[in-house]
């Protein structure tokens, strides 16, 4: 039975429940099957803690101690100021003449770069990813997850997917033979380190992250690309988003050329548009579920009777698509929903902060939000300031969504867009500078991380 649950603090107020033991299944199905480790080194993650609750494994364990290097911090400025880098690289080199408009496909080209930036900043120098051949054996392997998890004579039915695998994790095996991992970020270290002191094999780390770098890129890259479509494709929007970063951004003039530098980190406080504007892109394109063990017999609503070890599962989607909750609007784009000044649709409520769920929430709630956000919202800061998008079609019209996969948590656009980049009217000519600095705010878009 799948059940649909919404409260107005999005927890089970009077239910007995857990995290699903979804970490023993991740260790059967995306072991054993998807990524191909072996029996011994599943079983070590599979294996029960001597402290802490009856169920909990060491695989749990790995996801738990990940979790400094993406929290406020010294492991998440090095990843933020890596990524950030990333981006400024690769919007200059994009680099479009006066009059000469550079052509790109938006889907491509946003997944690319933020692959790169993601990987660069979290794998370090000796990224894997910039190995020929690695980045296209992710997205095939990531195109084939389905087909893998069947497990049906899978070298034949998934024959594509099935030789990415072995180029990825013979990638990263490499990596870490080598130690390159001492030169990448504190998350790597982190969750190789977890791994090798229970004496998991290296072959079968590298299996492992390989399952990692698709937690880190599979939503990013379409978060980018819709947070990307719904500003250039609403020039109001976009105006008043560009007029926000614009009081973020600091000009030097000189004789020989202006300098034009970002501040990066005051996005949060600076930029409640262009926040709301990410928000709502990923209410609408999100897909995930999540999941919850009942812990004991449990009686919902005098209605529905959940009994122990059955598993709860809530769509994201059924939460950001009800009309009860978001209004009458609710299949449109408003990003006014999202800002705390703004007047909503319906004066009679104001949507609840809890019902956004796209990282999920409580003990699911996604470690790497943070990082996350502030690539997306650094990506689309920089490139409403610096470029012009036009649609070659003539208009912005929203791709459909059908193929998307199945460990998607952001739906993927089934057709690309081929836009036009322009630099902007007196931006052509100017030096630019991306600073971040270190802080504690975090760019915090769900509820569970609101800091008033």
């Amino acid at each position: 039975m799948l059940i649909t649950l919404y409260q107005e603090k999005a927890q089970f107020a009077n239910m007995h429940v857990g995290p699903a033991d979804v970490e023993n299944l991740h260790c059967k199905f995306s072991g054993s099957h998807l990524l191909r480790s072996a029996k011994e080194a599943n079983d070590i993650l599979a294996a029960k803690l001597e402290y802490g609750d009856e169920d909990s494994t060491y695989s749990a364990e790995v996801y738990r101690l990940m979790h400094p290097a993406l929290a406020p911090g010294a492991g998440l400025d090095g990843l933020n100021h890596a990524a950030v880098a990333n981006i400024a690289n690769s919007l200059s080199r994009l680099r479009p003449q006066k009059s000469r408009p550079v052509r790109v496909w938006l889907g491509a080209w946003s997944r690319h770069e933020t692959t790169m930036a993601t990987t660069n900043a979290v794998y370090g120098n000796h990224n894997p990813f910039k190995s020929p051949g690695v980045e296209v054996a992710f997205w095939t392997l990531q195109d084939s997850i389905a087909m893998l998890l069947v497990n049906l004579f899978p070298s034949i039915t998934a024959r594509k997917g099935f030789q990415a695998r072995e180029v990825l994790s013979k990638a990263f095996q490499t990596y870490f033979e080598a130690n390159h991992h001492e030169s990448g970020s504190m998350l790597v270290q982190c969750r190789y380190q977890s791994l090798l002191k229970k004496n998991v094999p290296v072959p079968d780390i590298a299996r492992y992250e390989a399952c990692g770098s698709i937690a880190i890129l599979v939503n990013t890259t379409p978060a980018v690309f819709w947070t990307l479509f719904y500003l250039f494709s609403q020039p109001k929007i976009l105006q008043e988003c560009r007029d926000e970063v614009d009081s973020i951004m600091t000009v030097v003039q000189s004789k020989e050329h202006t300098r034009r530098i970002l501040h990066i980190s005051q996005i949060r406080q600076q930029c409640p548009a262009l926040s709301a504007t990410f928000q709502e892109a990923l209410r609408l394109q999100t897909v995930g579920v999540q999941v919850r063990q009942v812990m004991q017999d449990t009686m919902l609503d005098d209605t529905y009777l959940l009994k122990k070890d059955a598993i709860v599962m809530m769509p994201s989607r059924v939460i950001h698509t009800d009309p009860s909750i978001w209004g009458s609007d609710v299949d449109q784009f408003n990003h006014k929903r999202f800002l705390k000044s703004a007047k909503t649709q319906s004066e009679a409520k104001r949507p609840s902060p809890h019902a956004f769920r796209t990282y999920g929430g409580g003990t699911t709630l996604c470690p790497g939000r943070h990082f996350a956000t502030t690539e997306v919202l650094a990506m689309a800061a920089m490139m409403i300031m610096r470029y012009e998008l036009l649609p070659v079609a003539g208009e912005w019209t929203a791709p459909r969504t059908e193929k998307t996969n199945i460990v998607a948590g952001i739906m993927e656009p089934d057709n690309d867009i081929e836009v036009e980049v322009t630099a902007r009217q007196g931006f052509e000519d100017a030096e630019w500078e991306f600073k971040f600095a270190d802080s504690d705010m975090v760019l915090a878009v769900v509820a569970d991380d609101q800091l008033e």
